[in-house]
């Protein structure tokens, strides 16, 4: 049987035309819009992972920026509290001029041991007298100061030692304090300071003149003011550009010369104007970026040495935008009237207004 071709009417033919190509178009739009959507999903999946991950990413970042910071440092560790140190055997000398500086006196160590709380720090800040880029052993702390920091009221106390407190020293006749960090570097001089005040000492950072003078230049230099005298006393060294009664801008080795000129009047003066210099850098500091700052952090780091560990030195970072807005008090041990010359420094009453400033 032969197969019938089926005609269509012309009007069915081109309606069931339309329906085909609306038909058509429907699935392409529904094929694209799907299409879309996938895309779309993919998109916010792609938001959402990223997001989730950019904690992450940052405190990796923040690892390897703060480790890069404290790896720069020269990190050396003392002997534990308990563990008993003997320097009588070091074989250490002074010049003339430097046995010159000790006074006549008697020594009484108060009895105790030091005193600490947990939300207190004590970090004793030394600068010693190398000039060298590098640190020496051959050298006395020139600046001793305690950096007190409470954590629980982020006060901040920094008292400064006189230098030329006449100390009891293991295995030695008395000496001035100075002398101790060259007898047995940072850790006879945390226990010298313990012993003497019974204050605890957590950590000591160390710097030397080298590191003082390239802060200051590395900031630009410092402005500071300086009476008639101190500028005569400068100019007649030649060592610098001459300086003019009133405000200077002082370069490294300038502010330094500053810093440690007593001759004149005495060791009190001096520990002014080692304050004086330090409240102008602070002030400097102040107006710098984080860029200019993490310039700074690079080239002076290598200069400092401490026994701050990592997590101590993090727990610090941490805190320190507290600290910063938190109340400053600064005081100078010997206190006065407890003291007849350096020879002879009533220790226990110093130790007991020491804690009392410290811990309140």
């Amino acid at each position: 049987m032969s197969d019938e071709i089926k005609t269509v009417p012309e009007e069915e033919a081109e309606e069931a035309f339309r329906t085909d190509e609306i038909y058509s178009y429907h699935a392409r739009k529904i094929g694209h819009s799907h299409h879309r959507h996938s895309r779309g999903k993919k998109a916010v999946k792609a938001a959402v992972i990223t997001l989730a991950a950019l904690p992450f990413v940052l405190a990796a970042a923040g690892l390897i920026l703060f480790f890069h910071y404290y790896n720069l440092m020269d990190i050396k560790s003392i002997p534990s509290a308990d563990k008993k140190i003997d320097y009588s055997d070091v074989n250490v000398t002074f010049s003339d001029t430097e046995l010159s500086e000790i006074p006549e006196g008697t020594v009484e160590v108060p009895d105790g041991g030091a005193y600490s709380q947990k939300n207190v720090t004590n970090i004793l800040l030394i600068g010693t007298d190398e000039r060298t880029d590098y640190f020496d052993y051959r050298c006395r702390a020139d600046s001793m100061m305690i950096l007190s920091l409470n954590r629980k009221t982020d006060e901040v106390k920094l008292i400064s030692l006189e230098r030329g407190m006449l100390v009891s020293i293991p295995g030695r006749k008395p000496d001035i304090l100075t002398h101790t960090f060259r007898y047995g570097g940072a850790a006879l001089l945390i226990q010298t300071v313990e012993s003497h005040f019974k204050i605890h000492i957590d950590n000591y950072v160390r710097i030397n003149f080298f590191m003082f003078k390239k802060l200051i230049d590395e900031i630009g230099g410092v402005d500071v003011s300086i009476s008639q005298k101190e500028a005569d006393a400068m100019n007649a060294l030649h060592k610098y550009s001459p300086v003019t009664e009133g405000m200077n801008h002082m370069d490294g080795v300038t502010a330094l010369s500053f810093s440690r000129l007593r001759r004149i009047d005495s060791d009190w003066r001096r520990i002014e104007r080692q304050r004086k210099v330090i409240a102008a850098i602070k002030t400097k500091m102040k107006g710098k970026s984080v860029f200019e700052l993490s310039g700074i952090a690079d080239n002076c780091l290598p200069y400092v040495q401490t026994d701050l560990s990592s997590g101590q030195f993090a727990s610090l970072l941490i805190k320190m935008p507290d600290f910063a807005s938190g109340n400053f008090a600064e005081m100078t041990i010997p206190a006065k009237g407890t003291y007849r010359g350096l020879g002879n420094v009533n220790f226990a009453e110093n130790s007991r207004i020491l804690k009392e400033y410290i811990y309140g």
